[in-house]
């Protein structure tokens, strides 16, 4: 009869300790290894130190005449490493080892739940170290991240919960609560245990808990939306007539607005030693606009059920949800959690579904700037929608053309309107997209001089959405080139000076004649135009994103490119990334088994790795469709960087333009000529590290 792995190692664990644990149930020696058999099963990395393990067994200590540590612990010293790679670090032999330990110490009446209480009874005292604060905080509220996003909680806790019973994960929590009074987590944790369990919930203690992590955490956003949760919660499974659905709902909105409020005032950690700075956060915490979305789609729901009258108050939500489907709309278009990791599946459709209810309007059909920025999209693999589980027809050329004509009518009634500006000028580059054929293709030129009539005007304080569309129709139609790095120094001087005078002089002529020139924009011949100064709208661009507060709304996360530089002219020259996508995706089906839910399983992690790992520049399709730019990256020391990437120069059209690469360069300087593409987010113009131009080396081969 064969044994696994598992199963020896059970065996082995049995013969050597199982007879000495049930005679020695209270010894210390015991209570130390159930430790660090603990520590280890969850918390790989984790230790003791030898002082702390000293502590635990109690007098006489080896240096008052004691036995030595090692015979002290027997018959558990095999199973316990004290020499590798830090001698003061005590821990288990191997993770495999601890886990079989810990179930083993459970199936002789040595719980999960006994051990995490001693654990901290023991070494929680007034002033705990830092190291044991961290395993208890990883060990009882660190979440893994699943495919819907991080799970409810901690590993050790939800096997607390399977192999014991919930008591008892509150339990350990309360201890962890009581030991460590400032922290909010503890409290946290305990209010979702209560909310979330089936069958038992109590709301009443849930809110309690909620309460103590908010008292401890006044400003954290985060810990301020386990309140919102158990009110939502309890309006979705609990609420039944009116009065009690309209007061939960309340209390869901209050608490979620209370979570934007504190969301809004959170900085990034690079305010961390400003004045004034209240909390801080990594990304902008998007759960009081989301709770709010979530929460406004059961109240309708449950008022539509009950045939409410109660139109009122459903009114009142409008204006409200409209609000954040803008803000969700574009959040998503423009980025997404981090490079290797998506929005869960529910997400876009609660938003879908809340808006749709609302306000009767098809969220697909949008011809918002980041509407029409998404509408490619529709149909693929990797949009939104299909993502959500929406039926998502592609757009066709018709579709485009109509939604163009609809756009240039709007424009032609609203000309000083630069909102319907922009989305009629971007309605013509989506089109490009699609096909070049069009008979409604406006010229570039007349699209030029659309945007050229508002260039006079709040000079530097537009959009980024404004300043995007000035770069894609005034981007010259040569080829540019990375600026070498004897060039650096003198680059950076003239392009900051003269972003300075021209500047300077730009707002000076602004001033006298912006009352008259505002209202009715001067229409100028198309020779009359000169060509903008595209990097003095690259630094207006960047300006803009901070200004429109996308930096902060969308700090941590991954601006996604929007269009990047092709092989074409005019429009065509810009392409759009779902086109990218299209390319990728049926490469990955071809690549992938015939079972269709197997082939869906692993698309989606296929498609993300080839972006990571720059297998999407190697597709011959894609490297036919964009523009390399040739030259070299350089680290002179006088190049600006920004949040950790480098910048550099291009020479585009015998000026020269700043831009960020999107991923982090060799310490040293390359000396072999590479090849890049050049893209665009929302910030800015971004060089995409493509490599050497092997292609090319392979056909000379």
């Amino acid at each position: 009869m064969e044994f696994t792995l598992e199963e020896q190692i059970d065996m082995i664990l049995r013969l050597l300790v199982s007879d000495y644990v049930q005679q020695n149930p209270k010894s210390t020696s015991t209570q130390l290894f159930s430790f660090l058999a603990l520590l280890n099963a969850y918390i790989p990395e984790a230790y003791l130190l030898m002082p702390e393990c000293q502590k635990i067994l109690g007098p006489p200590d080896p240096i008052h005449g004691g036995p030595p540590f090692e015979e002290r612990m027997e018959p558990f010293t095999c199973l316990i490493n004290t020499s590798s790679p830090n001698p003061e670090h005590i821990c288990m032999t191997h993770t495999v080892f601890a886990q079989s330990a810990v179930n083993l110490l459970a199936s002789l009446g040595i719980s999960r739940s006994t051990i995490a209480n001693q654990f901290m009874f023991s070494l929680c005292g007034d002033q705990p170290q830092p190291h044991i604060l961290q395993f208890i905080k990883e060990l009882l509220t660190k979440r893994e991240l699943g495919e819907n996003g991080k799970d409810k909680f901690s590993r050790l806790i939800k096997d607390i919960q399977e192999k014991e019973k919930l008591y008892k994960a509150v339990s350990v929590l309360k201890t962890a609560s009581d030991k460590l009074k400032q922290n909010p987590m503890f409290p946290q944790t305990i209010s979702r245990l209560y909310y979330i369990r089936k069958g038992n919930t109590d709301y009443k203690k849930a809110q309690e808990w909620a309460k103590e992590a908010i008292k401890r955490a006044p400003n954290n956003s985060y810990v301020a939306d386990t309140l919102g949760q158990v009110y939502k919660n309890h309006l979705m499974r609990e609420a039944k007539g009116l009065e009690d659905i309209l007061h939960m709902a309340k209390d869901a909105f209050k608490a979620f607005k209370d979570v934007e409020r504190k969301a809004d005032k959170e900085e990034g950690p690079e305010m961390k030693d400003t004045a004034g700075t209240v909390s801080i956060s990594n990304s902008f915490n998007n759960r009081g606009l989301f709770g709010f979305i979530q929460v406004a789609k059961i109240t309708f729901e449950k008022l539509n059920k009950l045939r409410s009258q109660e139109h009122s108050f459903i009114q009142r939500l409008k204006l409200e949800v409209e609000a954040k489907f803008d803000f969700f709309e574009w959040y998503l278009v423009y980025s997404k959690p981090d490079m290797t990791s998506l929005e869960p599946k529910f997400f876009w459709e609660d938003v879908v579904l809340c808006y749709e209810k609302y306000t009767t309007k098809t969220a697909a059909k949008s011809t918002s700037f980041p509407g029409l920025l998404d509408c490619l999209n529709h149909g693929l693999f990797t949009s939104k929608g299909r993502r959500a589980g929406f039926e998502e027809a592609e757009e066709t050329v018709s579709d485009l053309e109509a939604i163009q004509d609809h756009l240039k009518t709007i424009y032609e009634a609203n000309v000083d309107d630069v909102k319907e500006a922009e989305r009629y000028i971007l309605s013509n580059i989506i089109l490009s997209n699609k096909t070049h054929n069009s008979l409604q293709h406006t010229p570039v030129k007349e699209l030029q001089a659309i945007i050229y009539r508002f260039l006079g005007t709040e000079v530097g304080r537009r959009s980024p959405e404004f300043y995007l569309l000035v770069l894609l129709l005034f981007w010259p139609e040569e080829e540019p080139r990375v600026v070498q790095e004897e060039d650096d120094e003198e680059v950076e001087q003239t392009a900051t000076e003269d972003d300075e005078s021209e500047d300077k002089t730009w707002e000076d002529e602004d001033s006298n004649e912006e009352q008259e020139t505002r209202g009715e924009p001067a229409q100028l011949s198309l020779d009359l135009m000169f060509e903008p100064d595209l990097q003095q709208y690259v630094t207006f661009m960047e300006k803009a994103f901070e200004r429109a507060e996308y930096a902060k709304y969308l700090r941590g996360r991954y601006l996604l490119p929007l269009f990047f530089l092709g092989t074409g002219s005019g429009l065509s020259k810009w392409i759009h990334k779902s086109r990218l996508d299209a390319i990728v995706g049926k490469k990955v089906d071809a690549e992938l088994a015939d079972d269709h839910d197997e082939r869906t399983k692993k698309k989606w992690s296929r498609i993300n790795e080839m972006w990571i790992n720059g297998d999407v520049w190697r597709v011959p399709e894609i490297q036919d469709m964009l523009l390399p730019i040739h030259g070299e990256l350089c680290h002179s020391p006088n190049m600006p960087q920004e949040h950790g990437k480098e910048r550099v120069f291009l020479c585009v059209g015998g000026k020269k333009i700043m831009a960020t690469t999107e991923v982090e360069q060799p310490e040293a300087p390359v000396l072999s000529p590479k090849l890049f593409y050049l893209g665009f987010t929302i910030q800015g113009p971004v060089v995409f590290n493509v490599g050497y131009p092997y292609r090319t080396c392979l056909e000379s081969n």
